[in-house]
């Protein structure tokens, strides 16, 4: 756990360095009609890192960001079928910015993201069509926003904030205009709601040593529980996935929620993965390798071990 803390820290640090052009990105009023149609990804993007795999709620599609070119302060968002054959560029309406980490609403109409701009991050939602991109709630000004997953409703979502001038982030629910602030103790980040309604927090124990401790936070009554037990850090359905490296590579490891592991997923050859997700059916894992390793998508197929590519940077 301590490893995937450190890569997400490390990924913050980079974004943070990026600067954009404008203050706040325009929202263009065209039809997203152009969208929906397919197409190879290298119609849209040169060479750039592709990160933040998560498959649609039916386990079709996979949404994920990506670097347009070499210039890491510029990703938009993508959905490509689970073969890695067609791909649709989702947020070419939202102008500026560093789209990270969608995820899909419980109905798969929607994606909620992040999007980091010169001074702070904003959280946006968008219609699966490409229609409909709006901002959502807002904190503080300039200050960091980080969509982190729907409610299972898909009324409302959970995100993480920290104002300017340094990290200090506590964890929030919004629904329309209503924000609750869950946590207050300036260290709890990426909450992550489970199928069955448990939600769960990060909290930074030693930020320098990259030591963080899972909480489950009580929405109304957010009472925080520690639960040190479990060791994954990537949260799919009702369950963690571990990725625990070996000589050969990387074996990810299926948990429950009360910190048992389950089985052996599968091992993949590459070490440093990133945002391992589980399909819906259990029979896919999705995943990126290191930037080292081109910080490609990769799909595993659980009962045979076969893994395939669904973006190349080679």
């Amino acid at each position: 756990m301590k490893r995937t803390l450190l890569i997400f820290l490390l990924a913050v640090a980079l974004i943070f360095s990026c600067k954009q052009k404008t203050e706040k990105a325009d929202i263009k009023e065209e039809s997203g009609d152009t969208l929906i149609e397919t197409s190879t990804q290298s119609e849209y993007k040169e060479y750039g890192s592709d990160l933040g795999p998560v498959f649609s709620p039916d386990g079709s599609e996979i949404a994920f960001y990506s670097y347009l070119n070499s210039d890491p302060s510029v990703g938009r968002i993508f959905i490509s079928n689970k073969q890695g054959t067609e791909f649709r560029l989702l947020t070419e309406n939202d102008t500026i910015g560093m789209h990270t980490e969608p995820k899909w609403s419980p109905d798969g109409s929607k994606i909620g993201y992040t999007s980091f701009l010169e001074k702070g991050a904003r959280i946006m939602a968008i219609n699966t069509n490409g229609e409909e991109l709006k901002e959502l709630v807002s904190v503080s000004e300039n200050g960091y926003h980080m969509f982190s997953c729907w409610d299972n409703q898909g009324e409302g979502y959970y995100f993480f904030h920290w104002p300017e001038g340094g990290f200090t982030p506590d964890a929030y629910y919004a629904k329309e205009s209503d924000v609750v602030q869950l946590t207050s103790d300036g260290i709890s980040c990426r909450p992550q709601l489970a199928r069955s309604g448990n939600l769960y927090v990060s909290k930074i124990v030693d930020l320098e040593n990259n030591i963080f401790e899972k909480y489950r936070v009580d929405p109304k009554t957010k009472e925080a529980v520690k639960v040190p037990e479990i060791d994954g850090f990537d949260l799919s359905g009702n369950h963690f996935l571990i990725n625990r490296e070996q000589e050969e590579g990387t074996t990810i490891i299926l948990e429950d929620l009360h910190g048992n592991d389950l089985r052996a997923l599968g091992i993949v050859s590459h070490k440093g993965i990133m945002f391992t997700t589980l399909d819906p059916e259990e029979k896919y894992v999705a995943y990126n390798t290191s930037f080292d390793d081109g910080a490609e998508i990769h799909l595993l197929e659980v009962e045979t071990g076969k893994i395939s590519k669904i973006t190349s940077n080679e």
